[in-house]
């Protein structure tokens, strides 16, 4: 995968998680679902602004992108805490993330070592390595959204 390939997933799985925050009104929330939905806009300021970093929308800052990153794998770990089915609706999530646990926990487990492959590269510096560990994060993302989040 090239570099501009690379960046262009992540700018759009950055757009899906943004746009996954909002939630849908039409759906039933219960407080499981509040809470996941409260952790994911949680860490959704520090991934984007690694994404205008490594888009160039904005100048590379090494110590503010080396920060953003460690918040950022950090805050990425709260919202599976909060993947439990919810009597009073489970929000966006859909039923196959629990009637496939395994495939989902598979999706977790490939979604943290993304965001442990991006800290890493943000604390070494290097911005190629940096793009290229971003992209892999945010295709993780859609990936999981693609098969276990409501379509928008």
């Amino acid at each position: 995968m090239n570099i501009k390939t690379t960046l262009t997933i992540g700018a759009m799985a950055a757009t899906l998680m943004l746009a996954a925050c909002g939630g849908g009104a039409d759906v039933a929330k219960g407080p499981n679902s509040e809470a996941r939905t409260t952790a994911f806009k949680a860490m959704m300021p520090n991934f984007s602004s690694m994404g205008k970093m490594v888009k160039g929308e904005e100048p590379y800052e090494v110590e503010k992108f080396k920060t953003a990153a460690a918040v950022f794998a950090e805050e990425s770990k709260k919202p599976f805490e909060h993947f439990q089915q919810d009597a009073e609706g489970n929000g966006d999530a859909l039923p196959a993330v629990w009637e496939r646990p395994d495939d989902f926990k598979a999706a977790e487990d490939k979604f943290h070592a993304a965001v442990a492959v991006l800290n890493t590269a943000a604390q070494s510096g290097n911005l190629g390595e940096i793009k290229v560990a971003y992209g892999d994060a945010g295709a993780s993302c859609k990936a999981c959204h693609d098969t276990f989040r409501r379509p928008k």
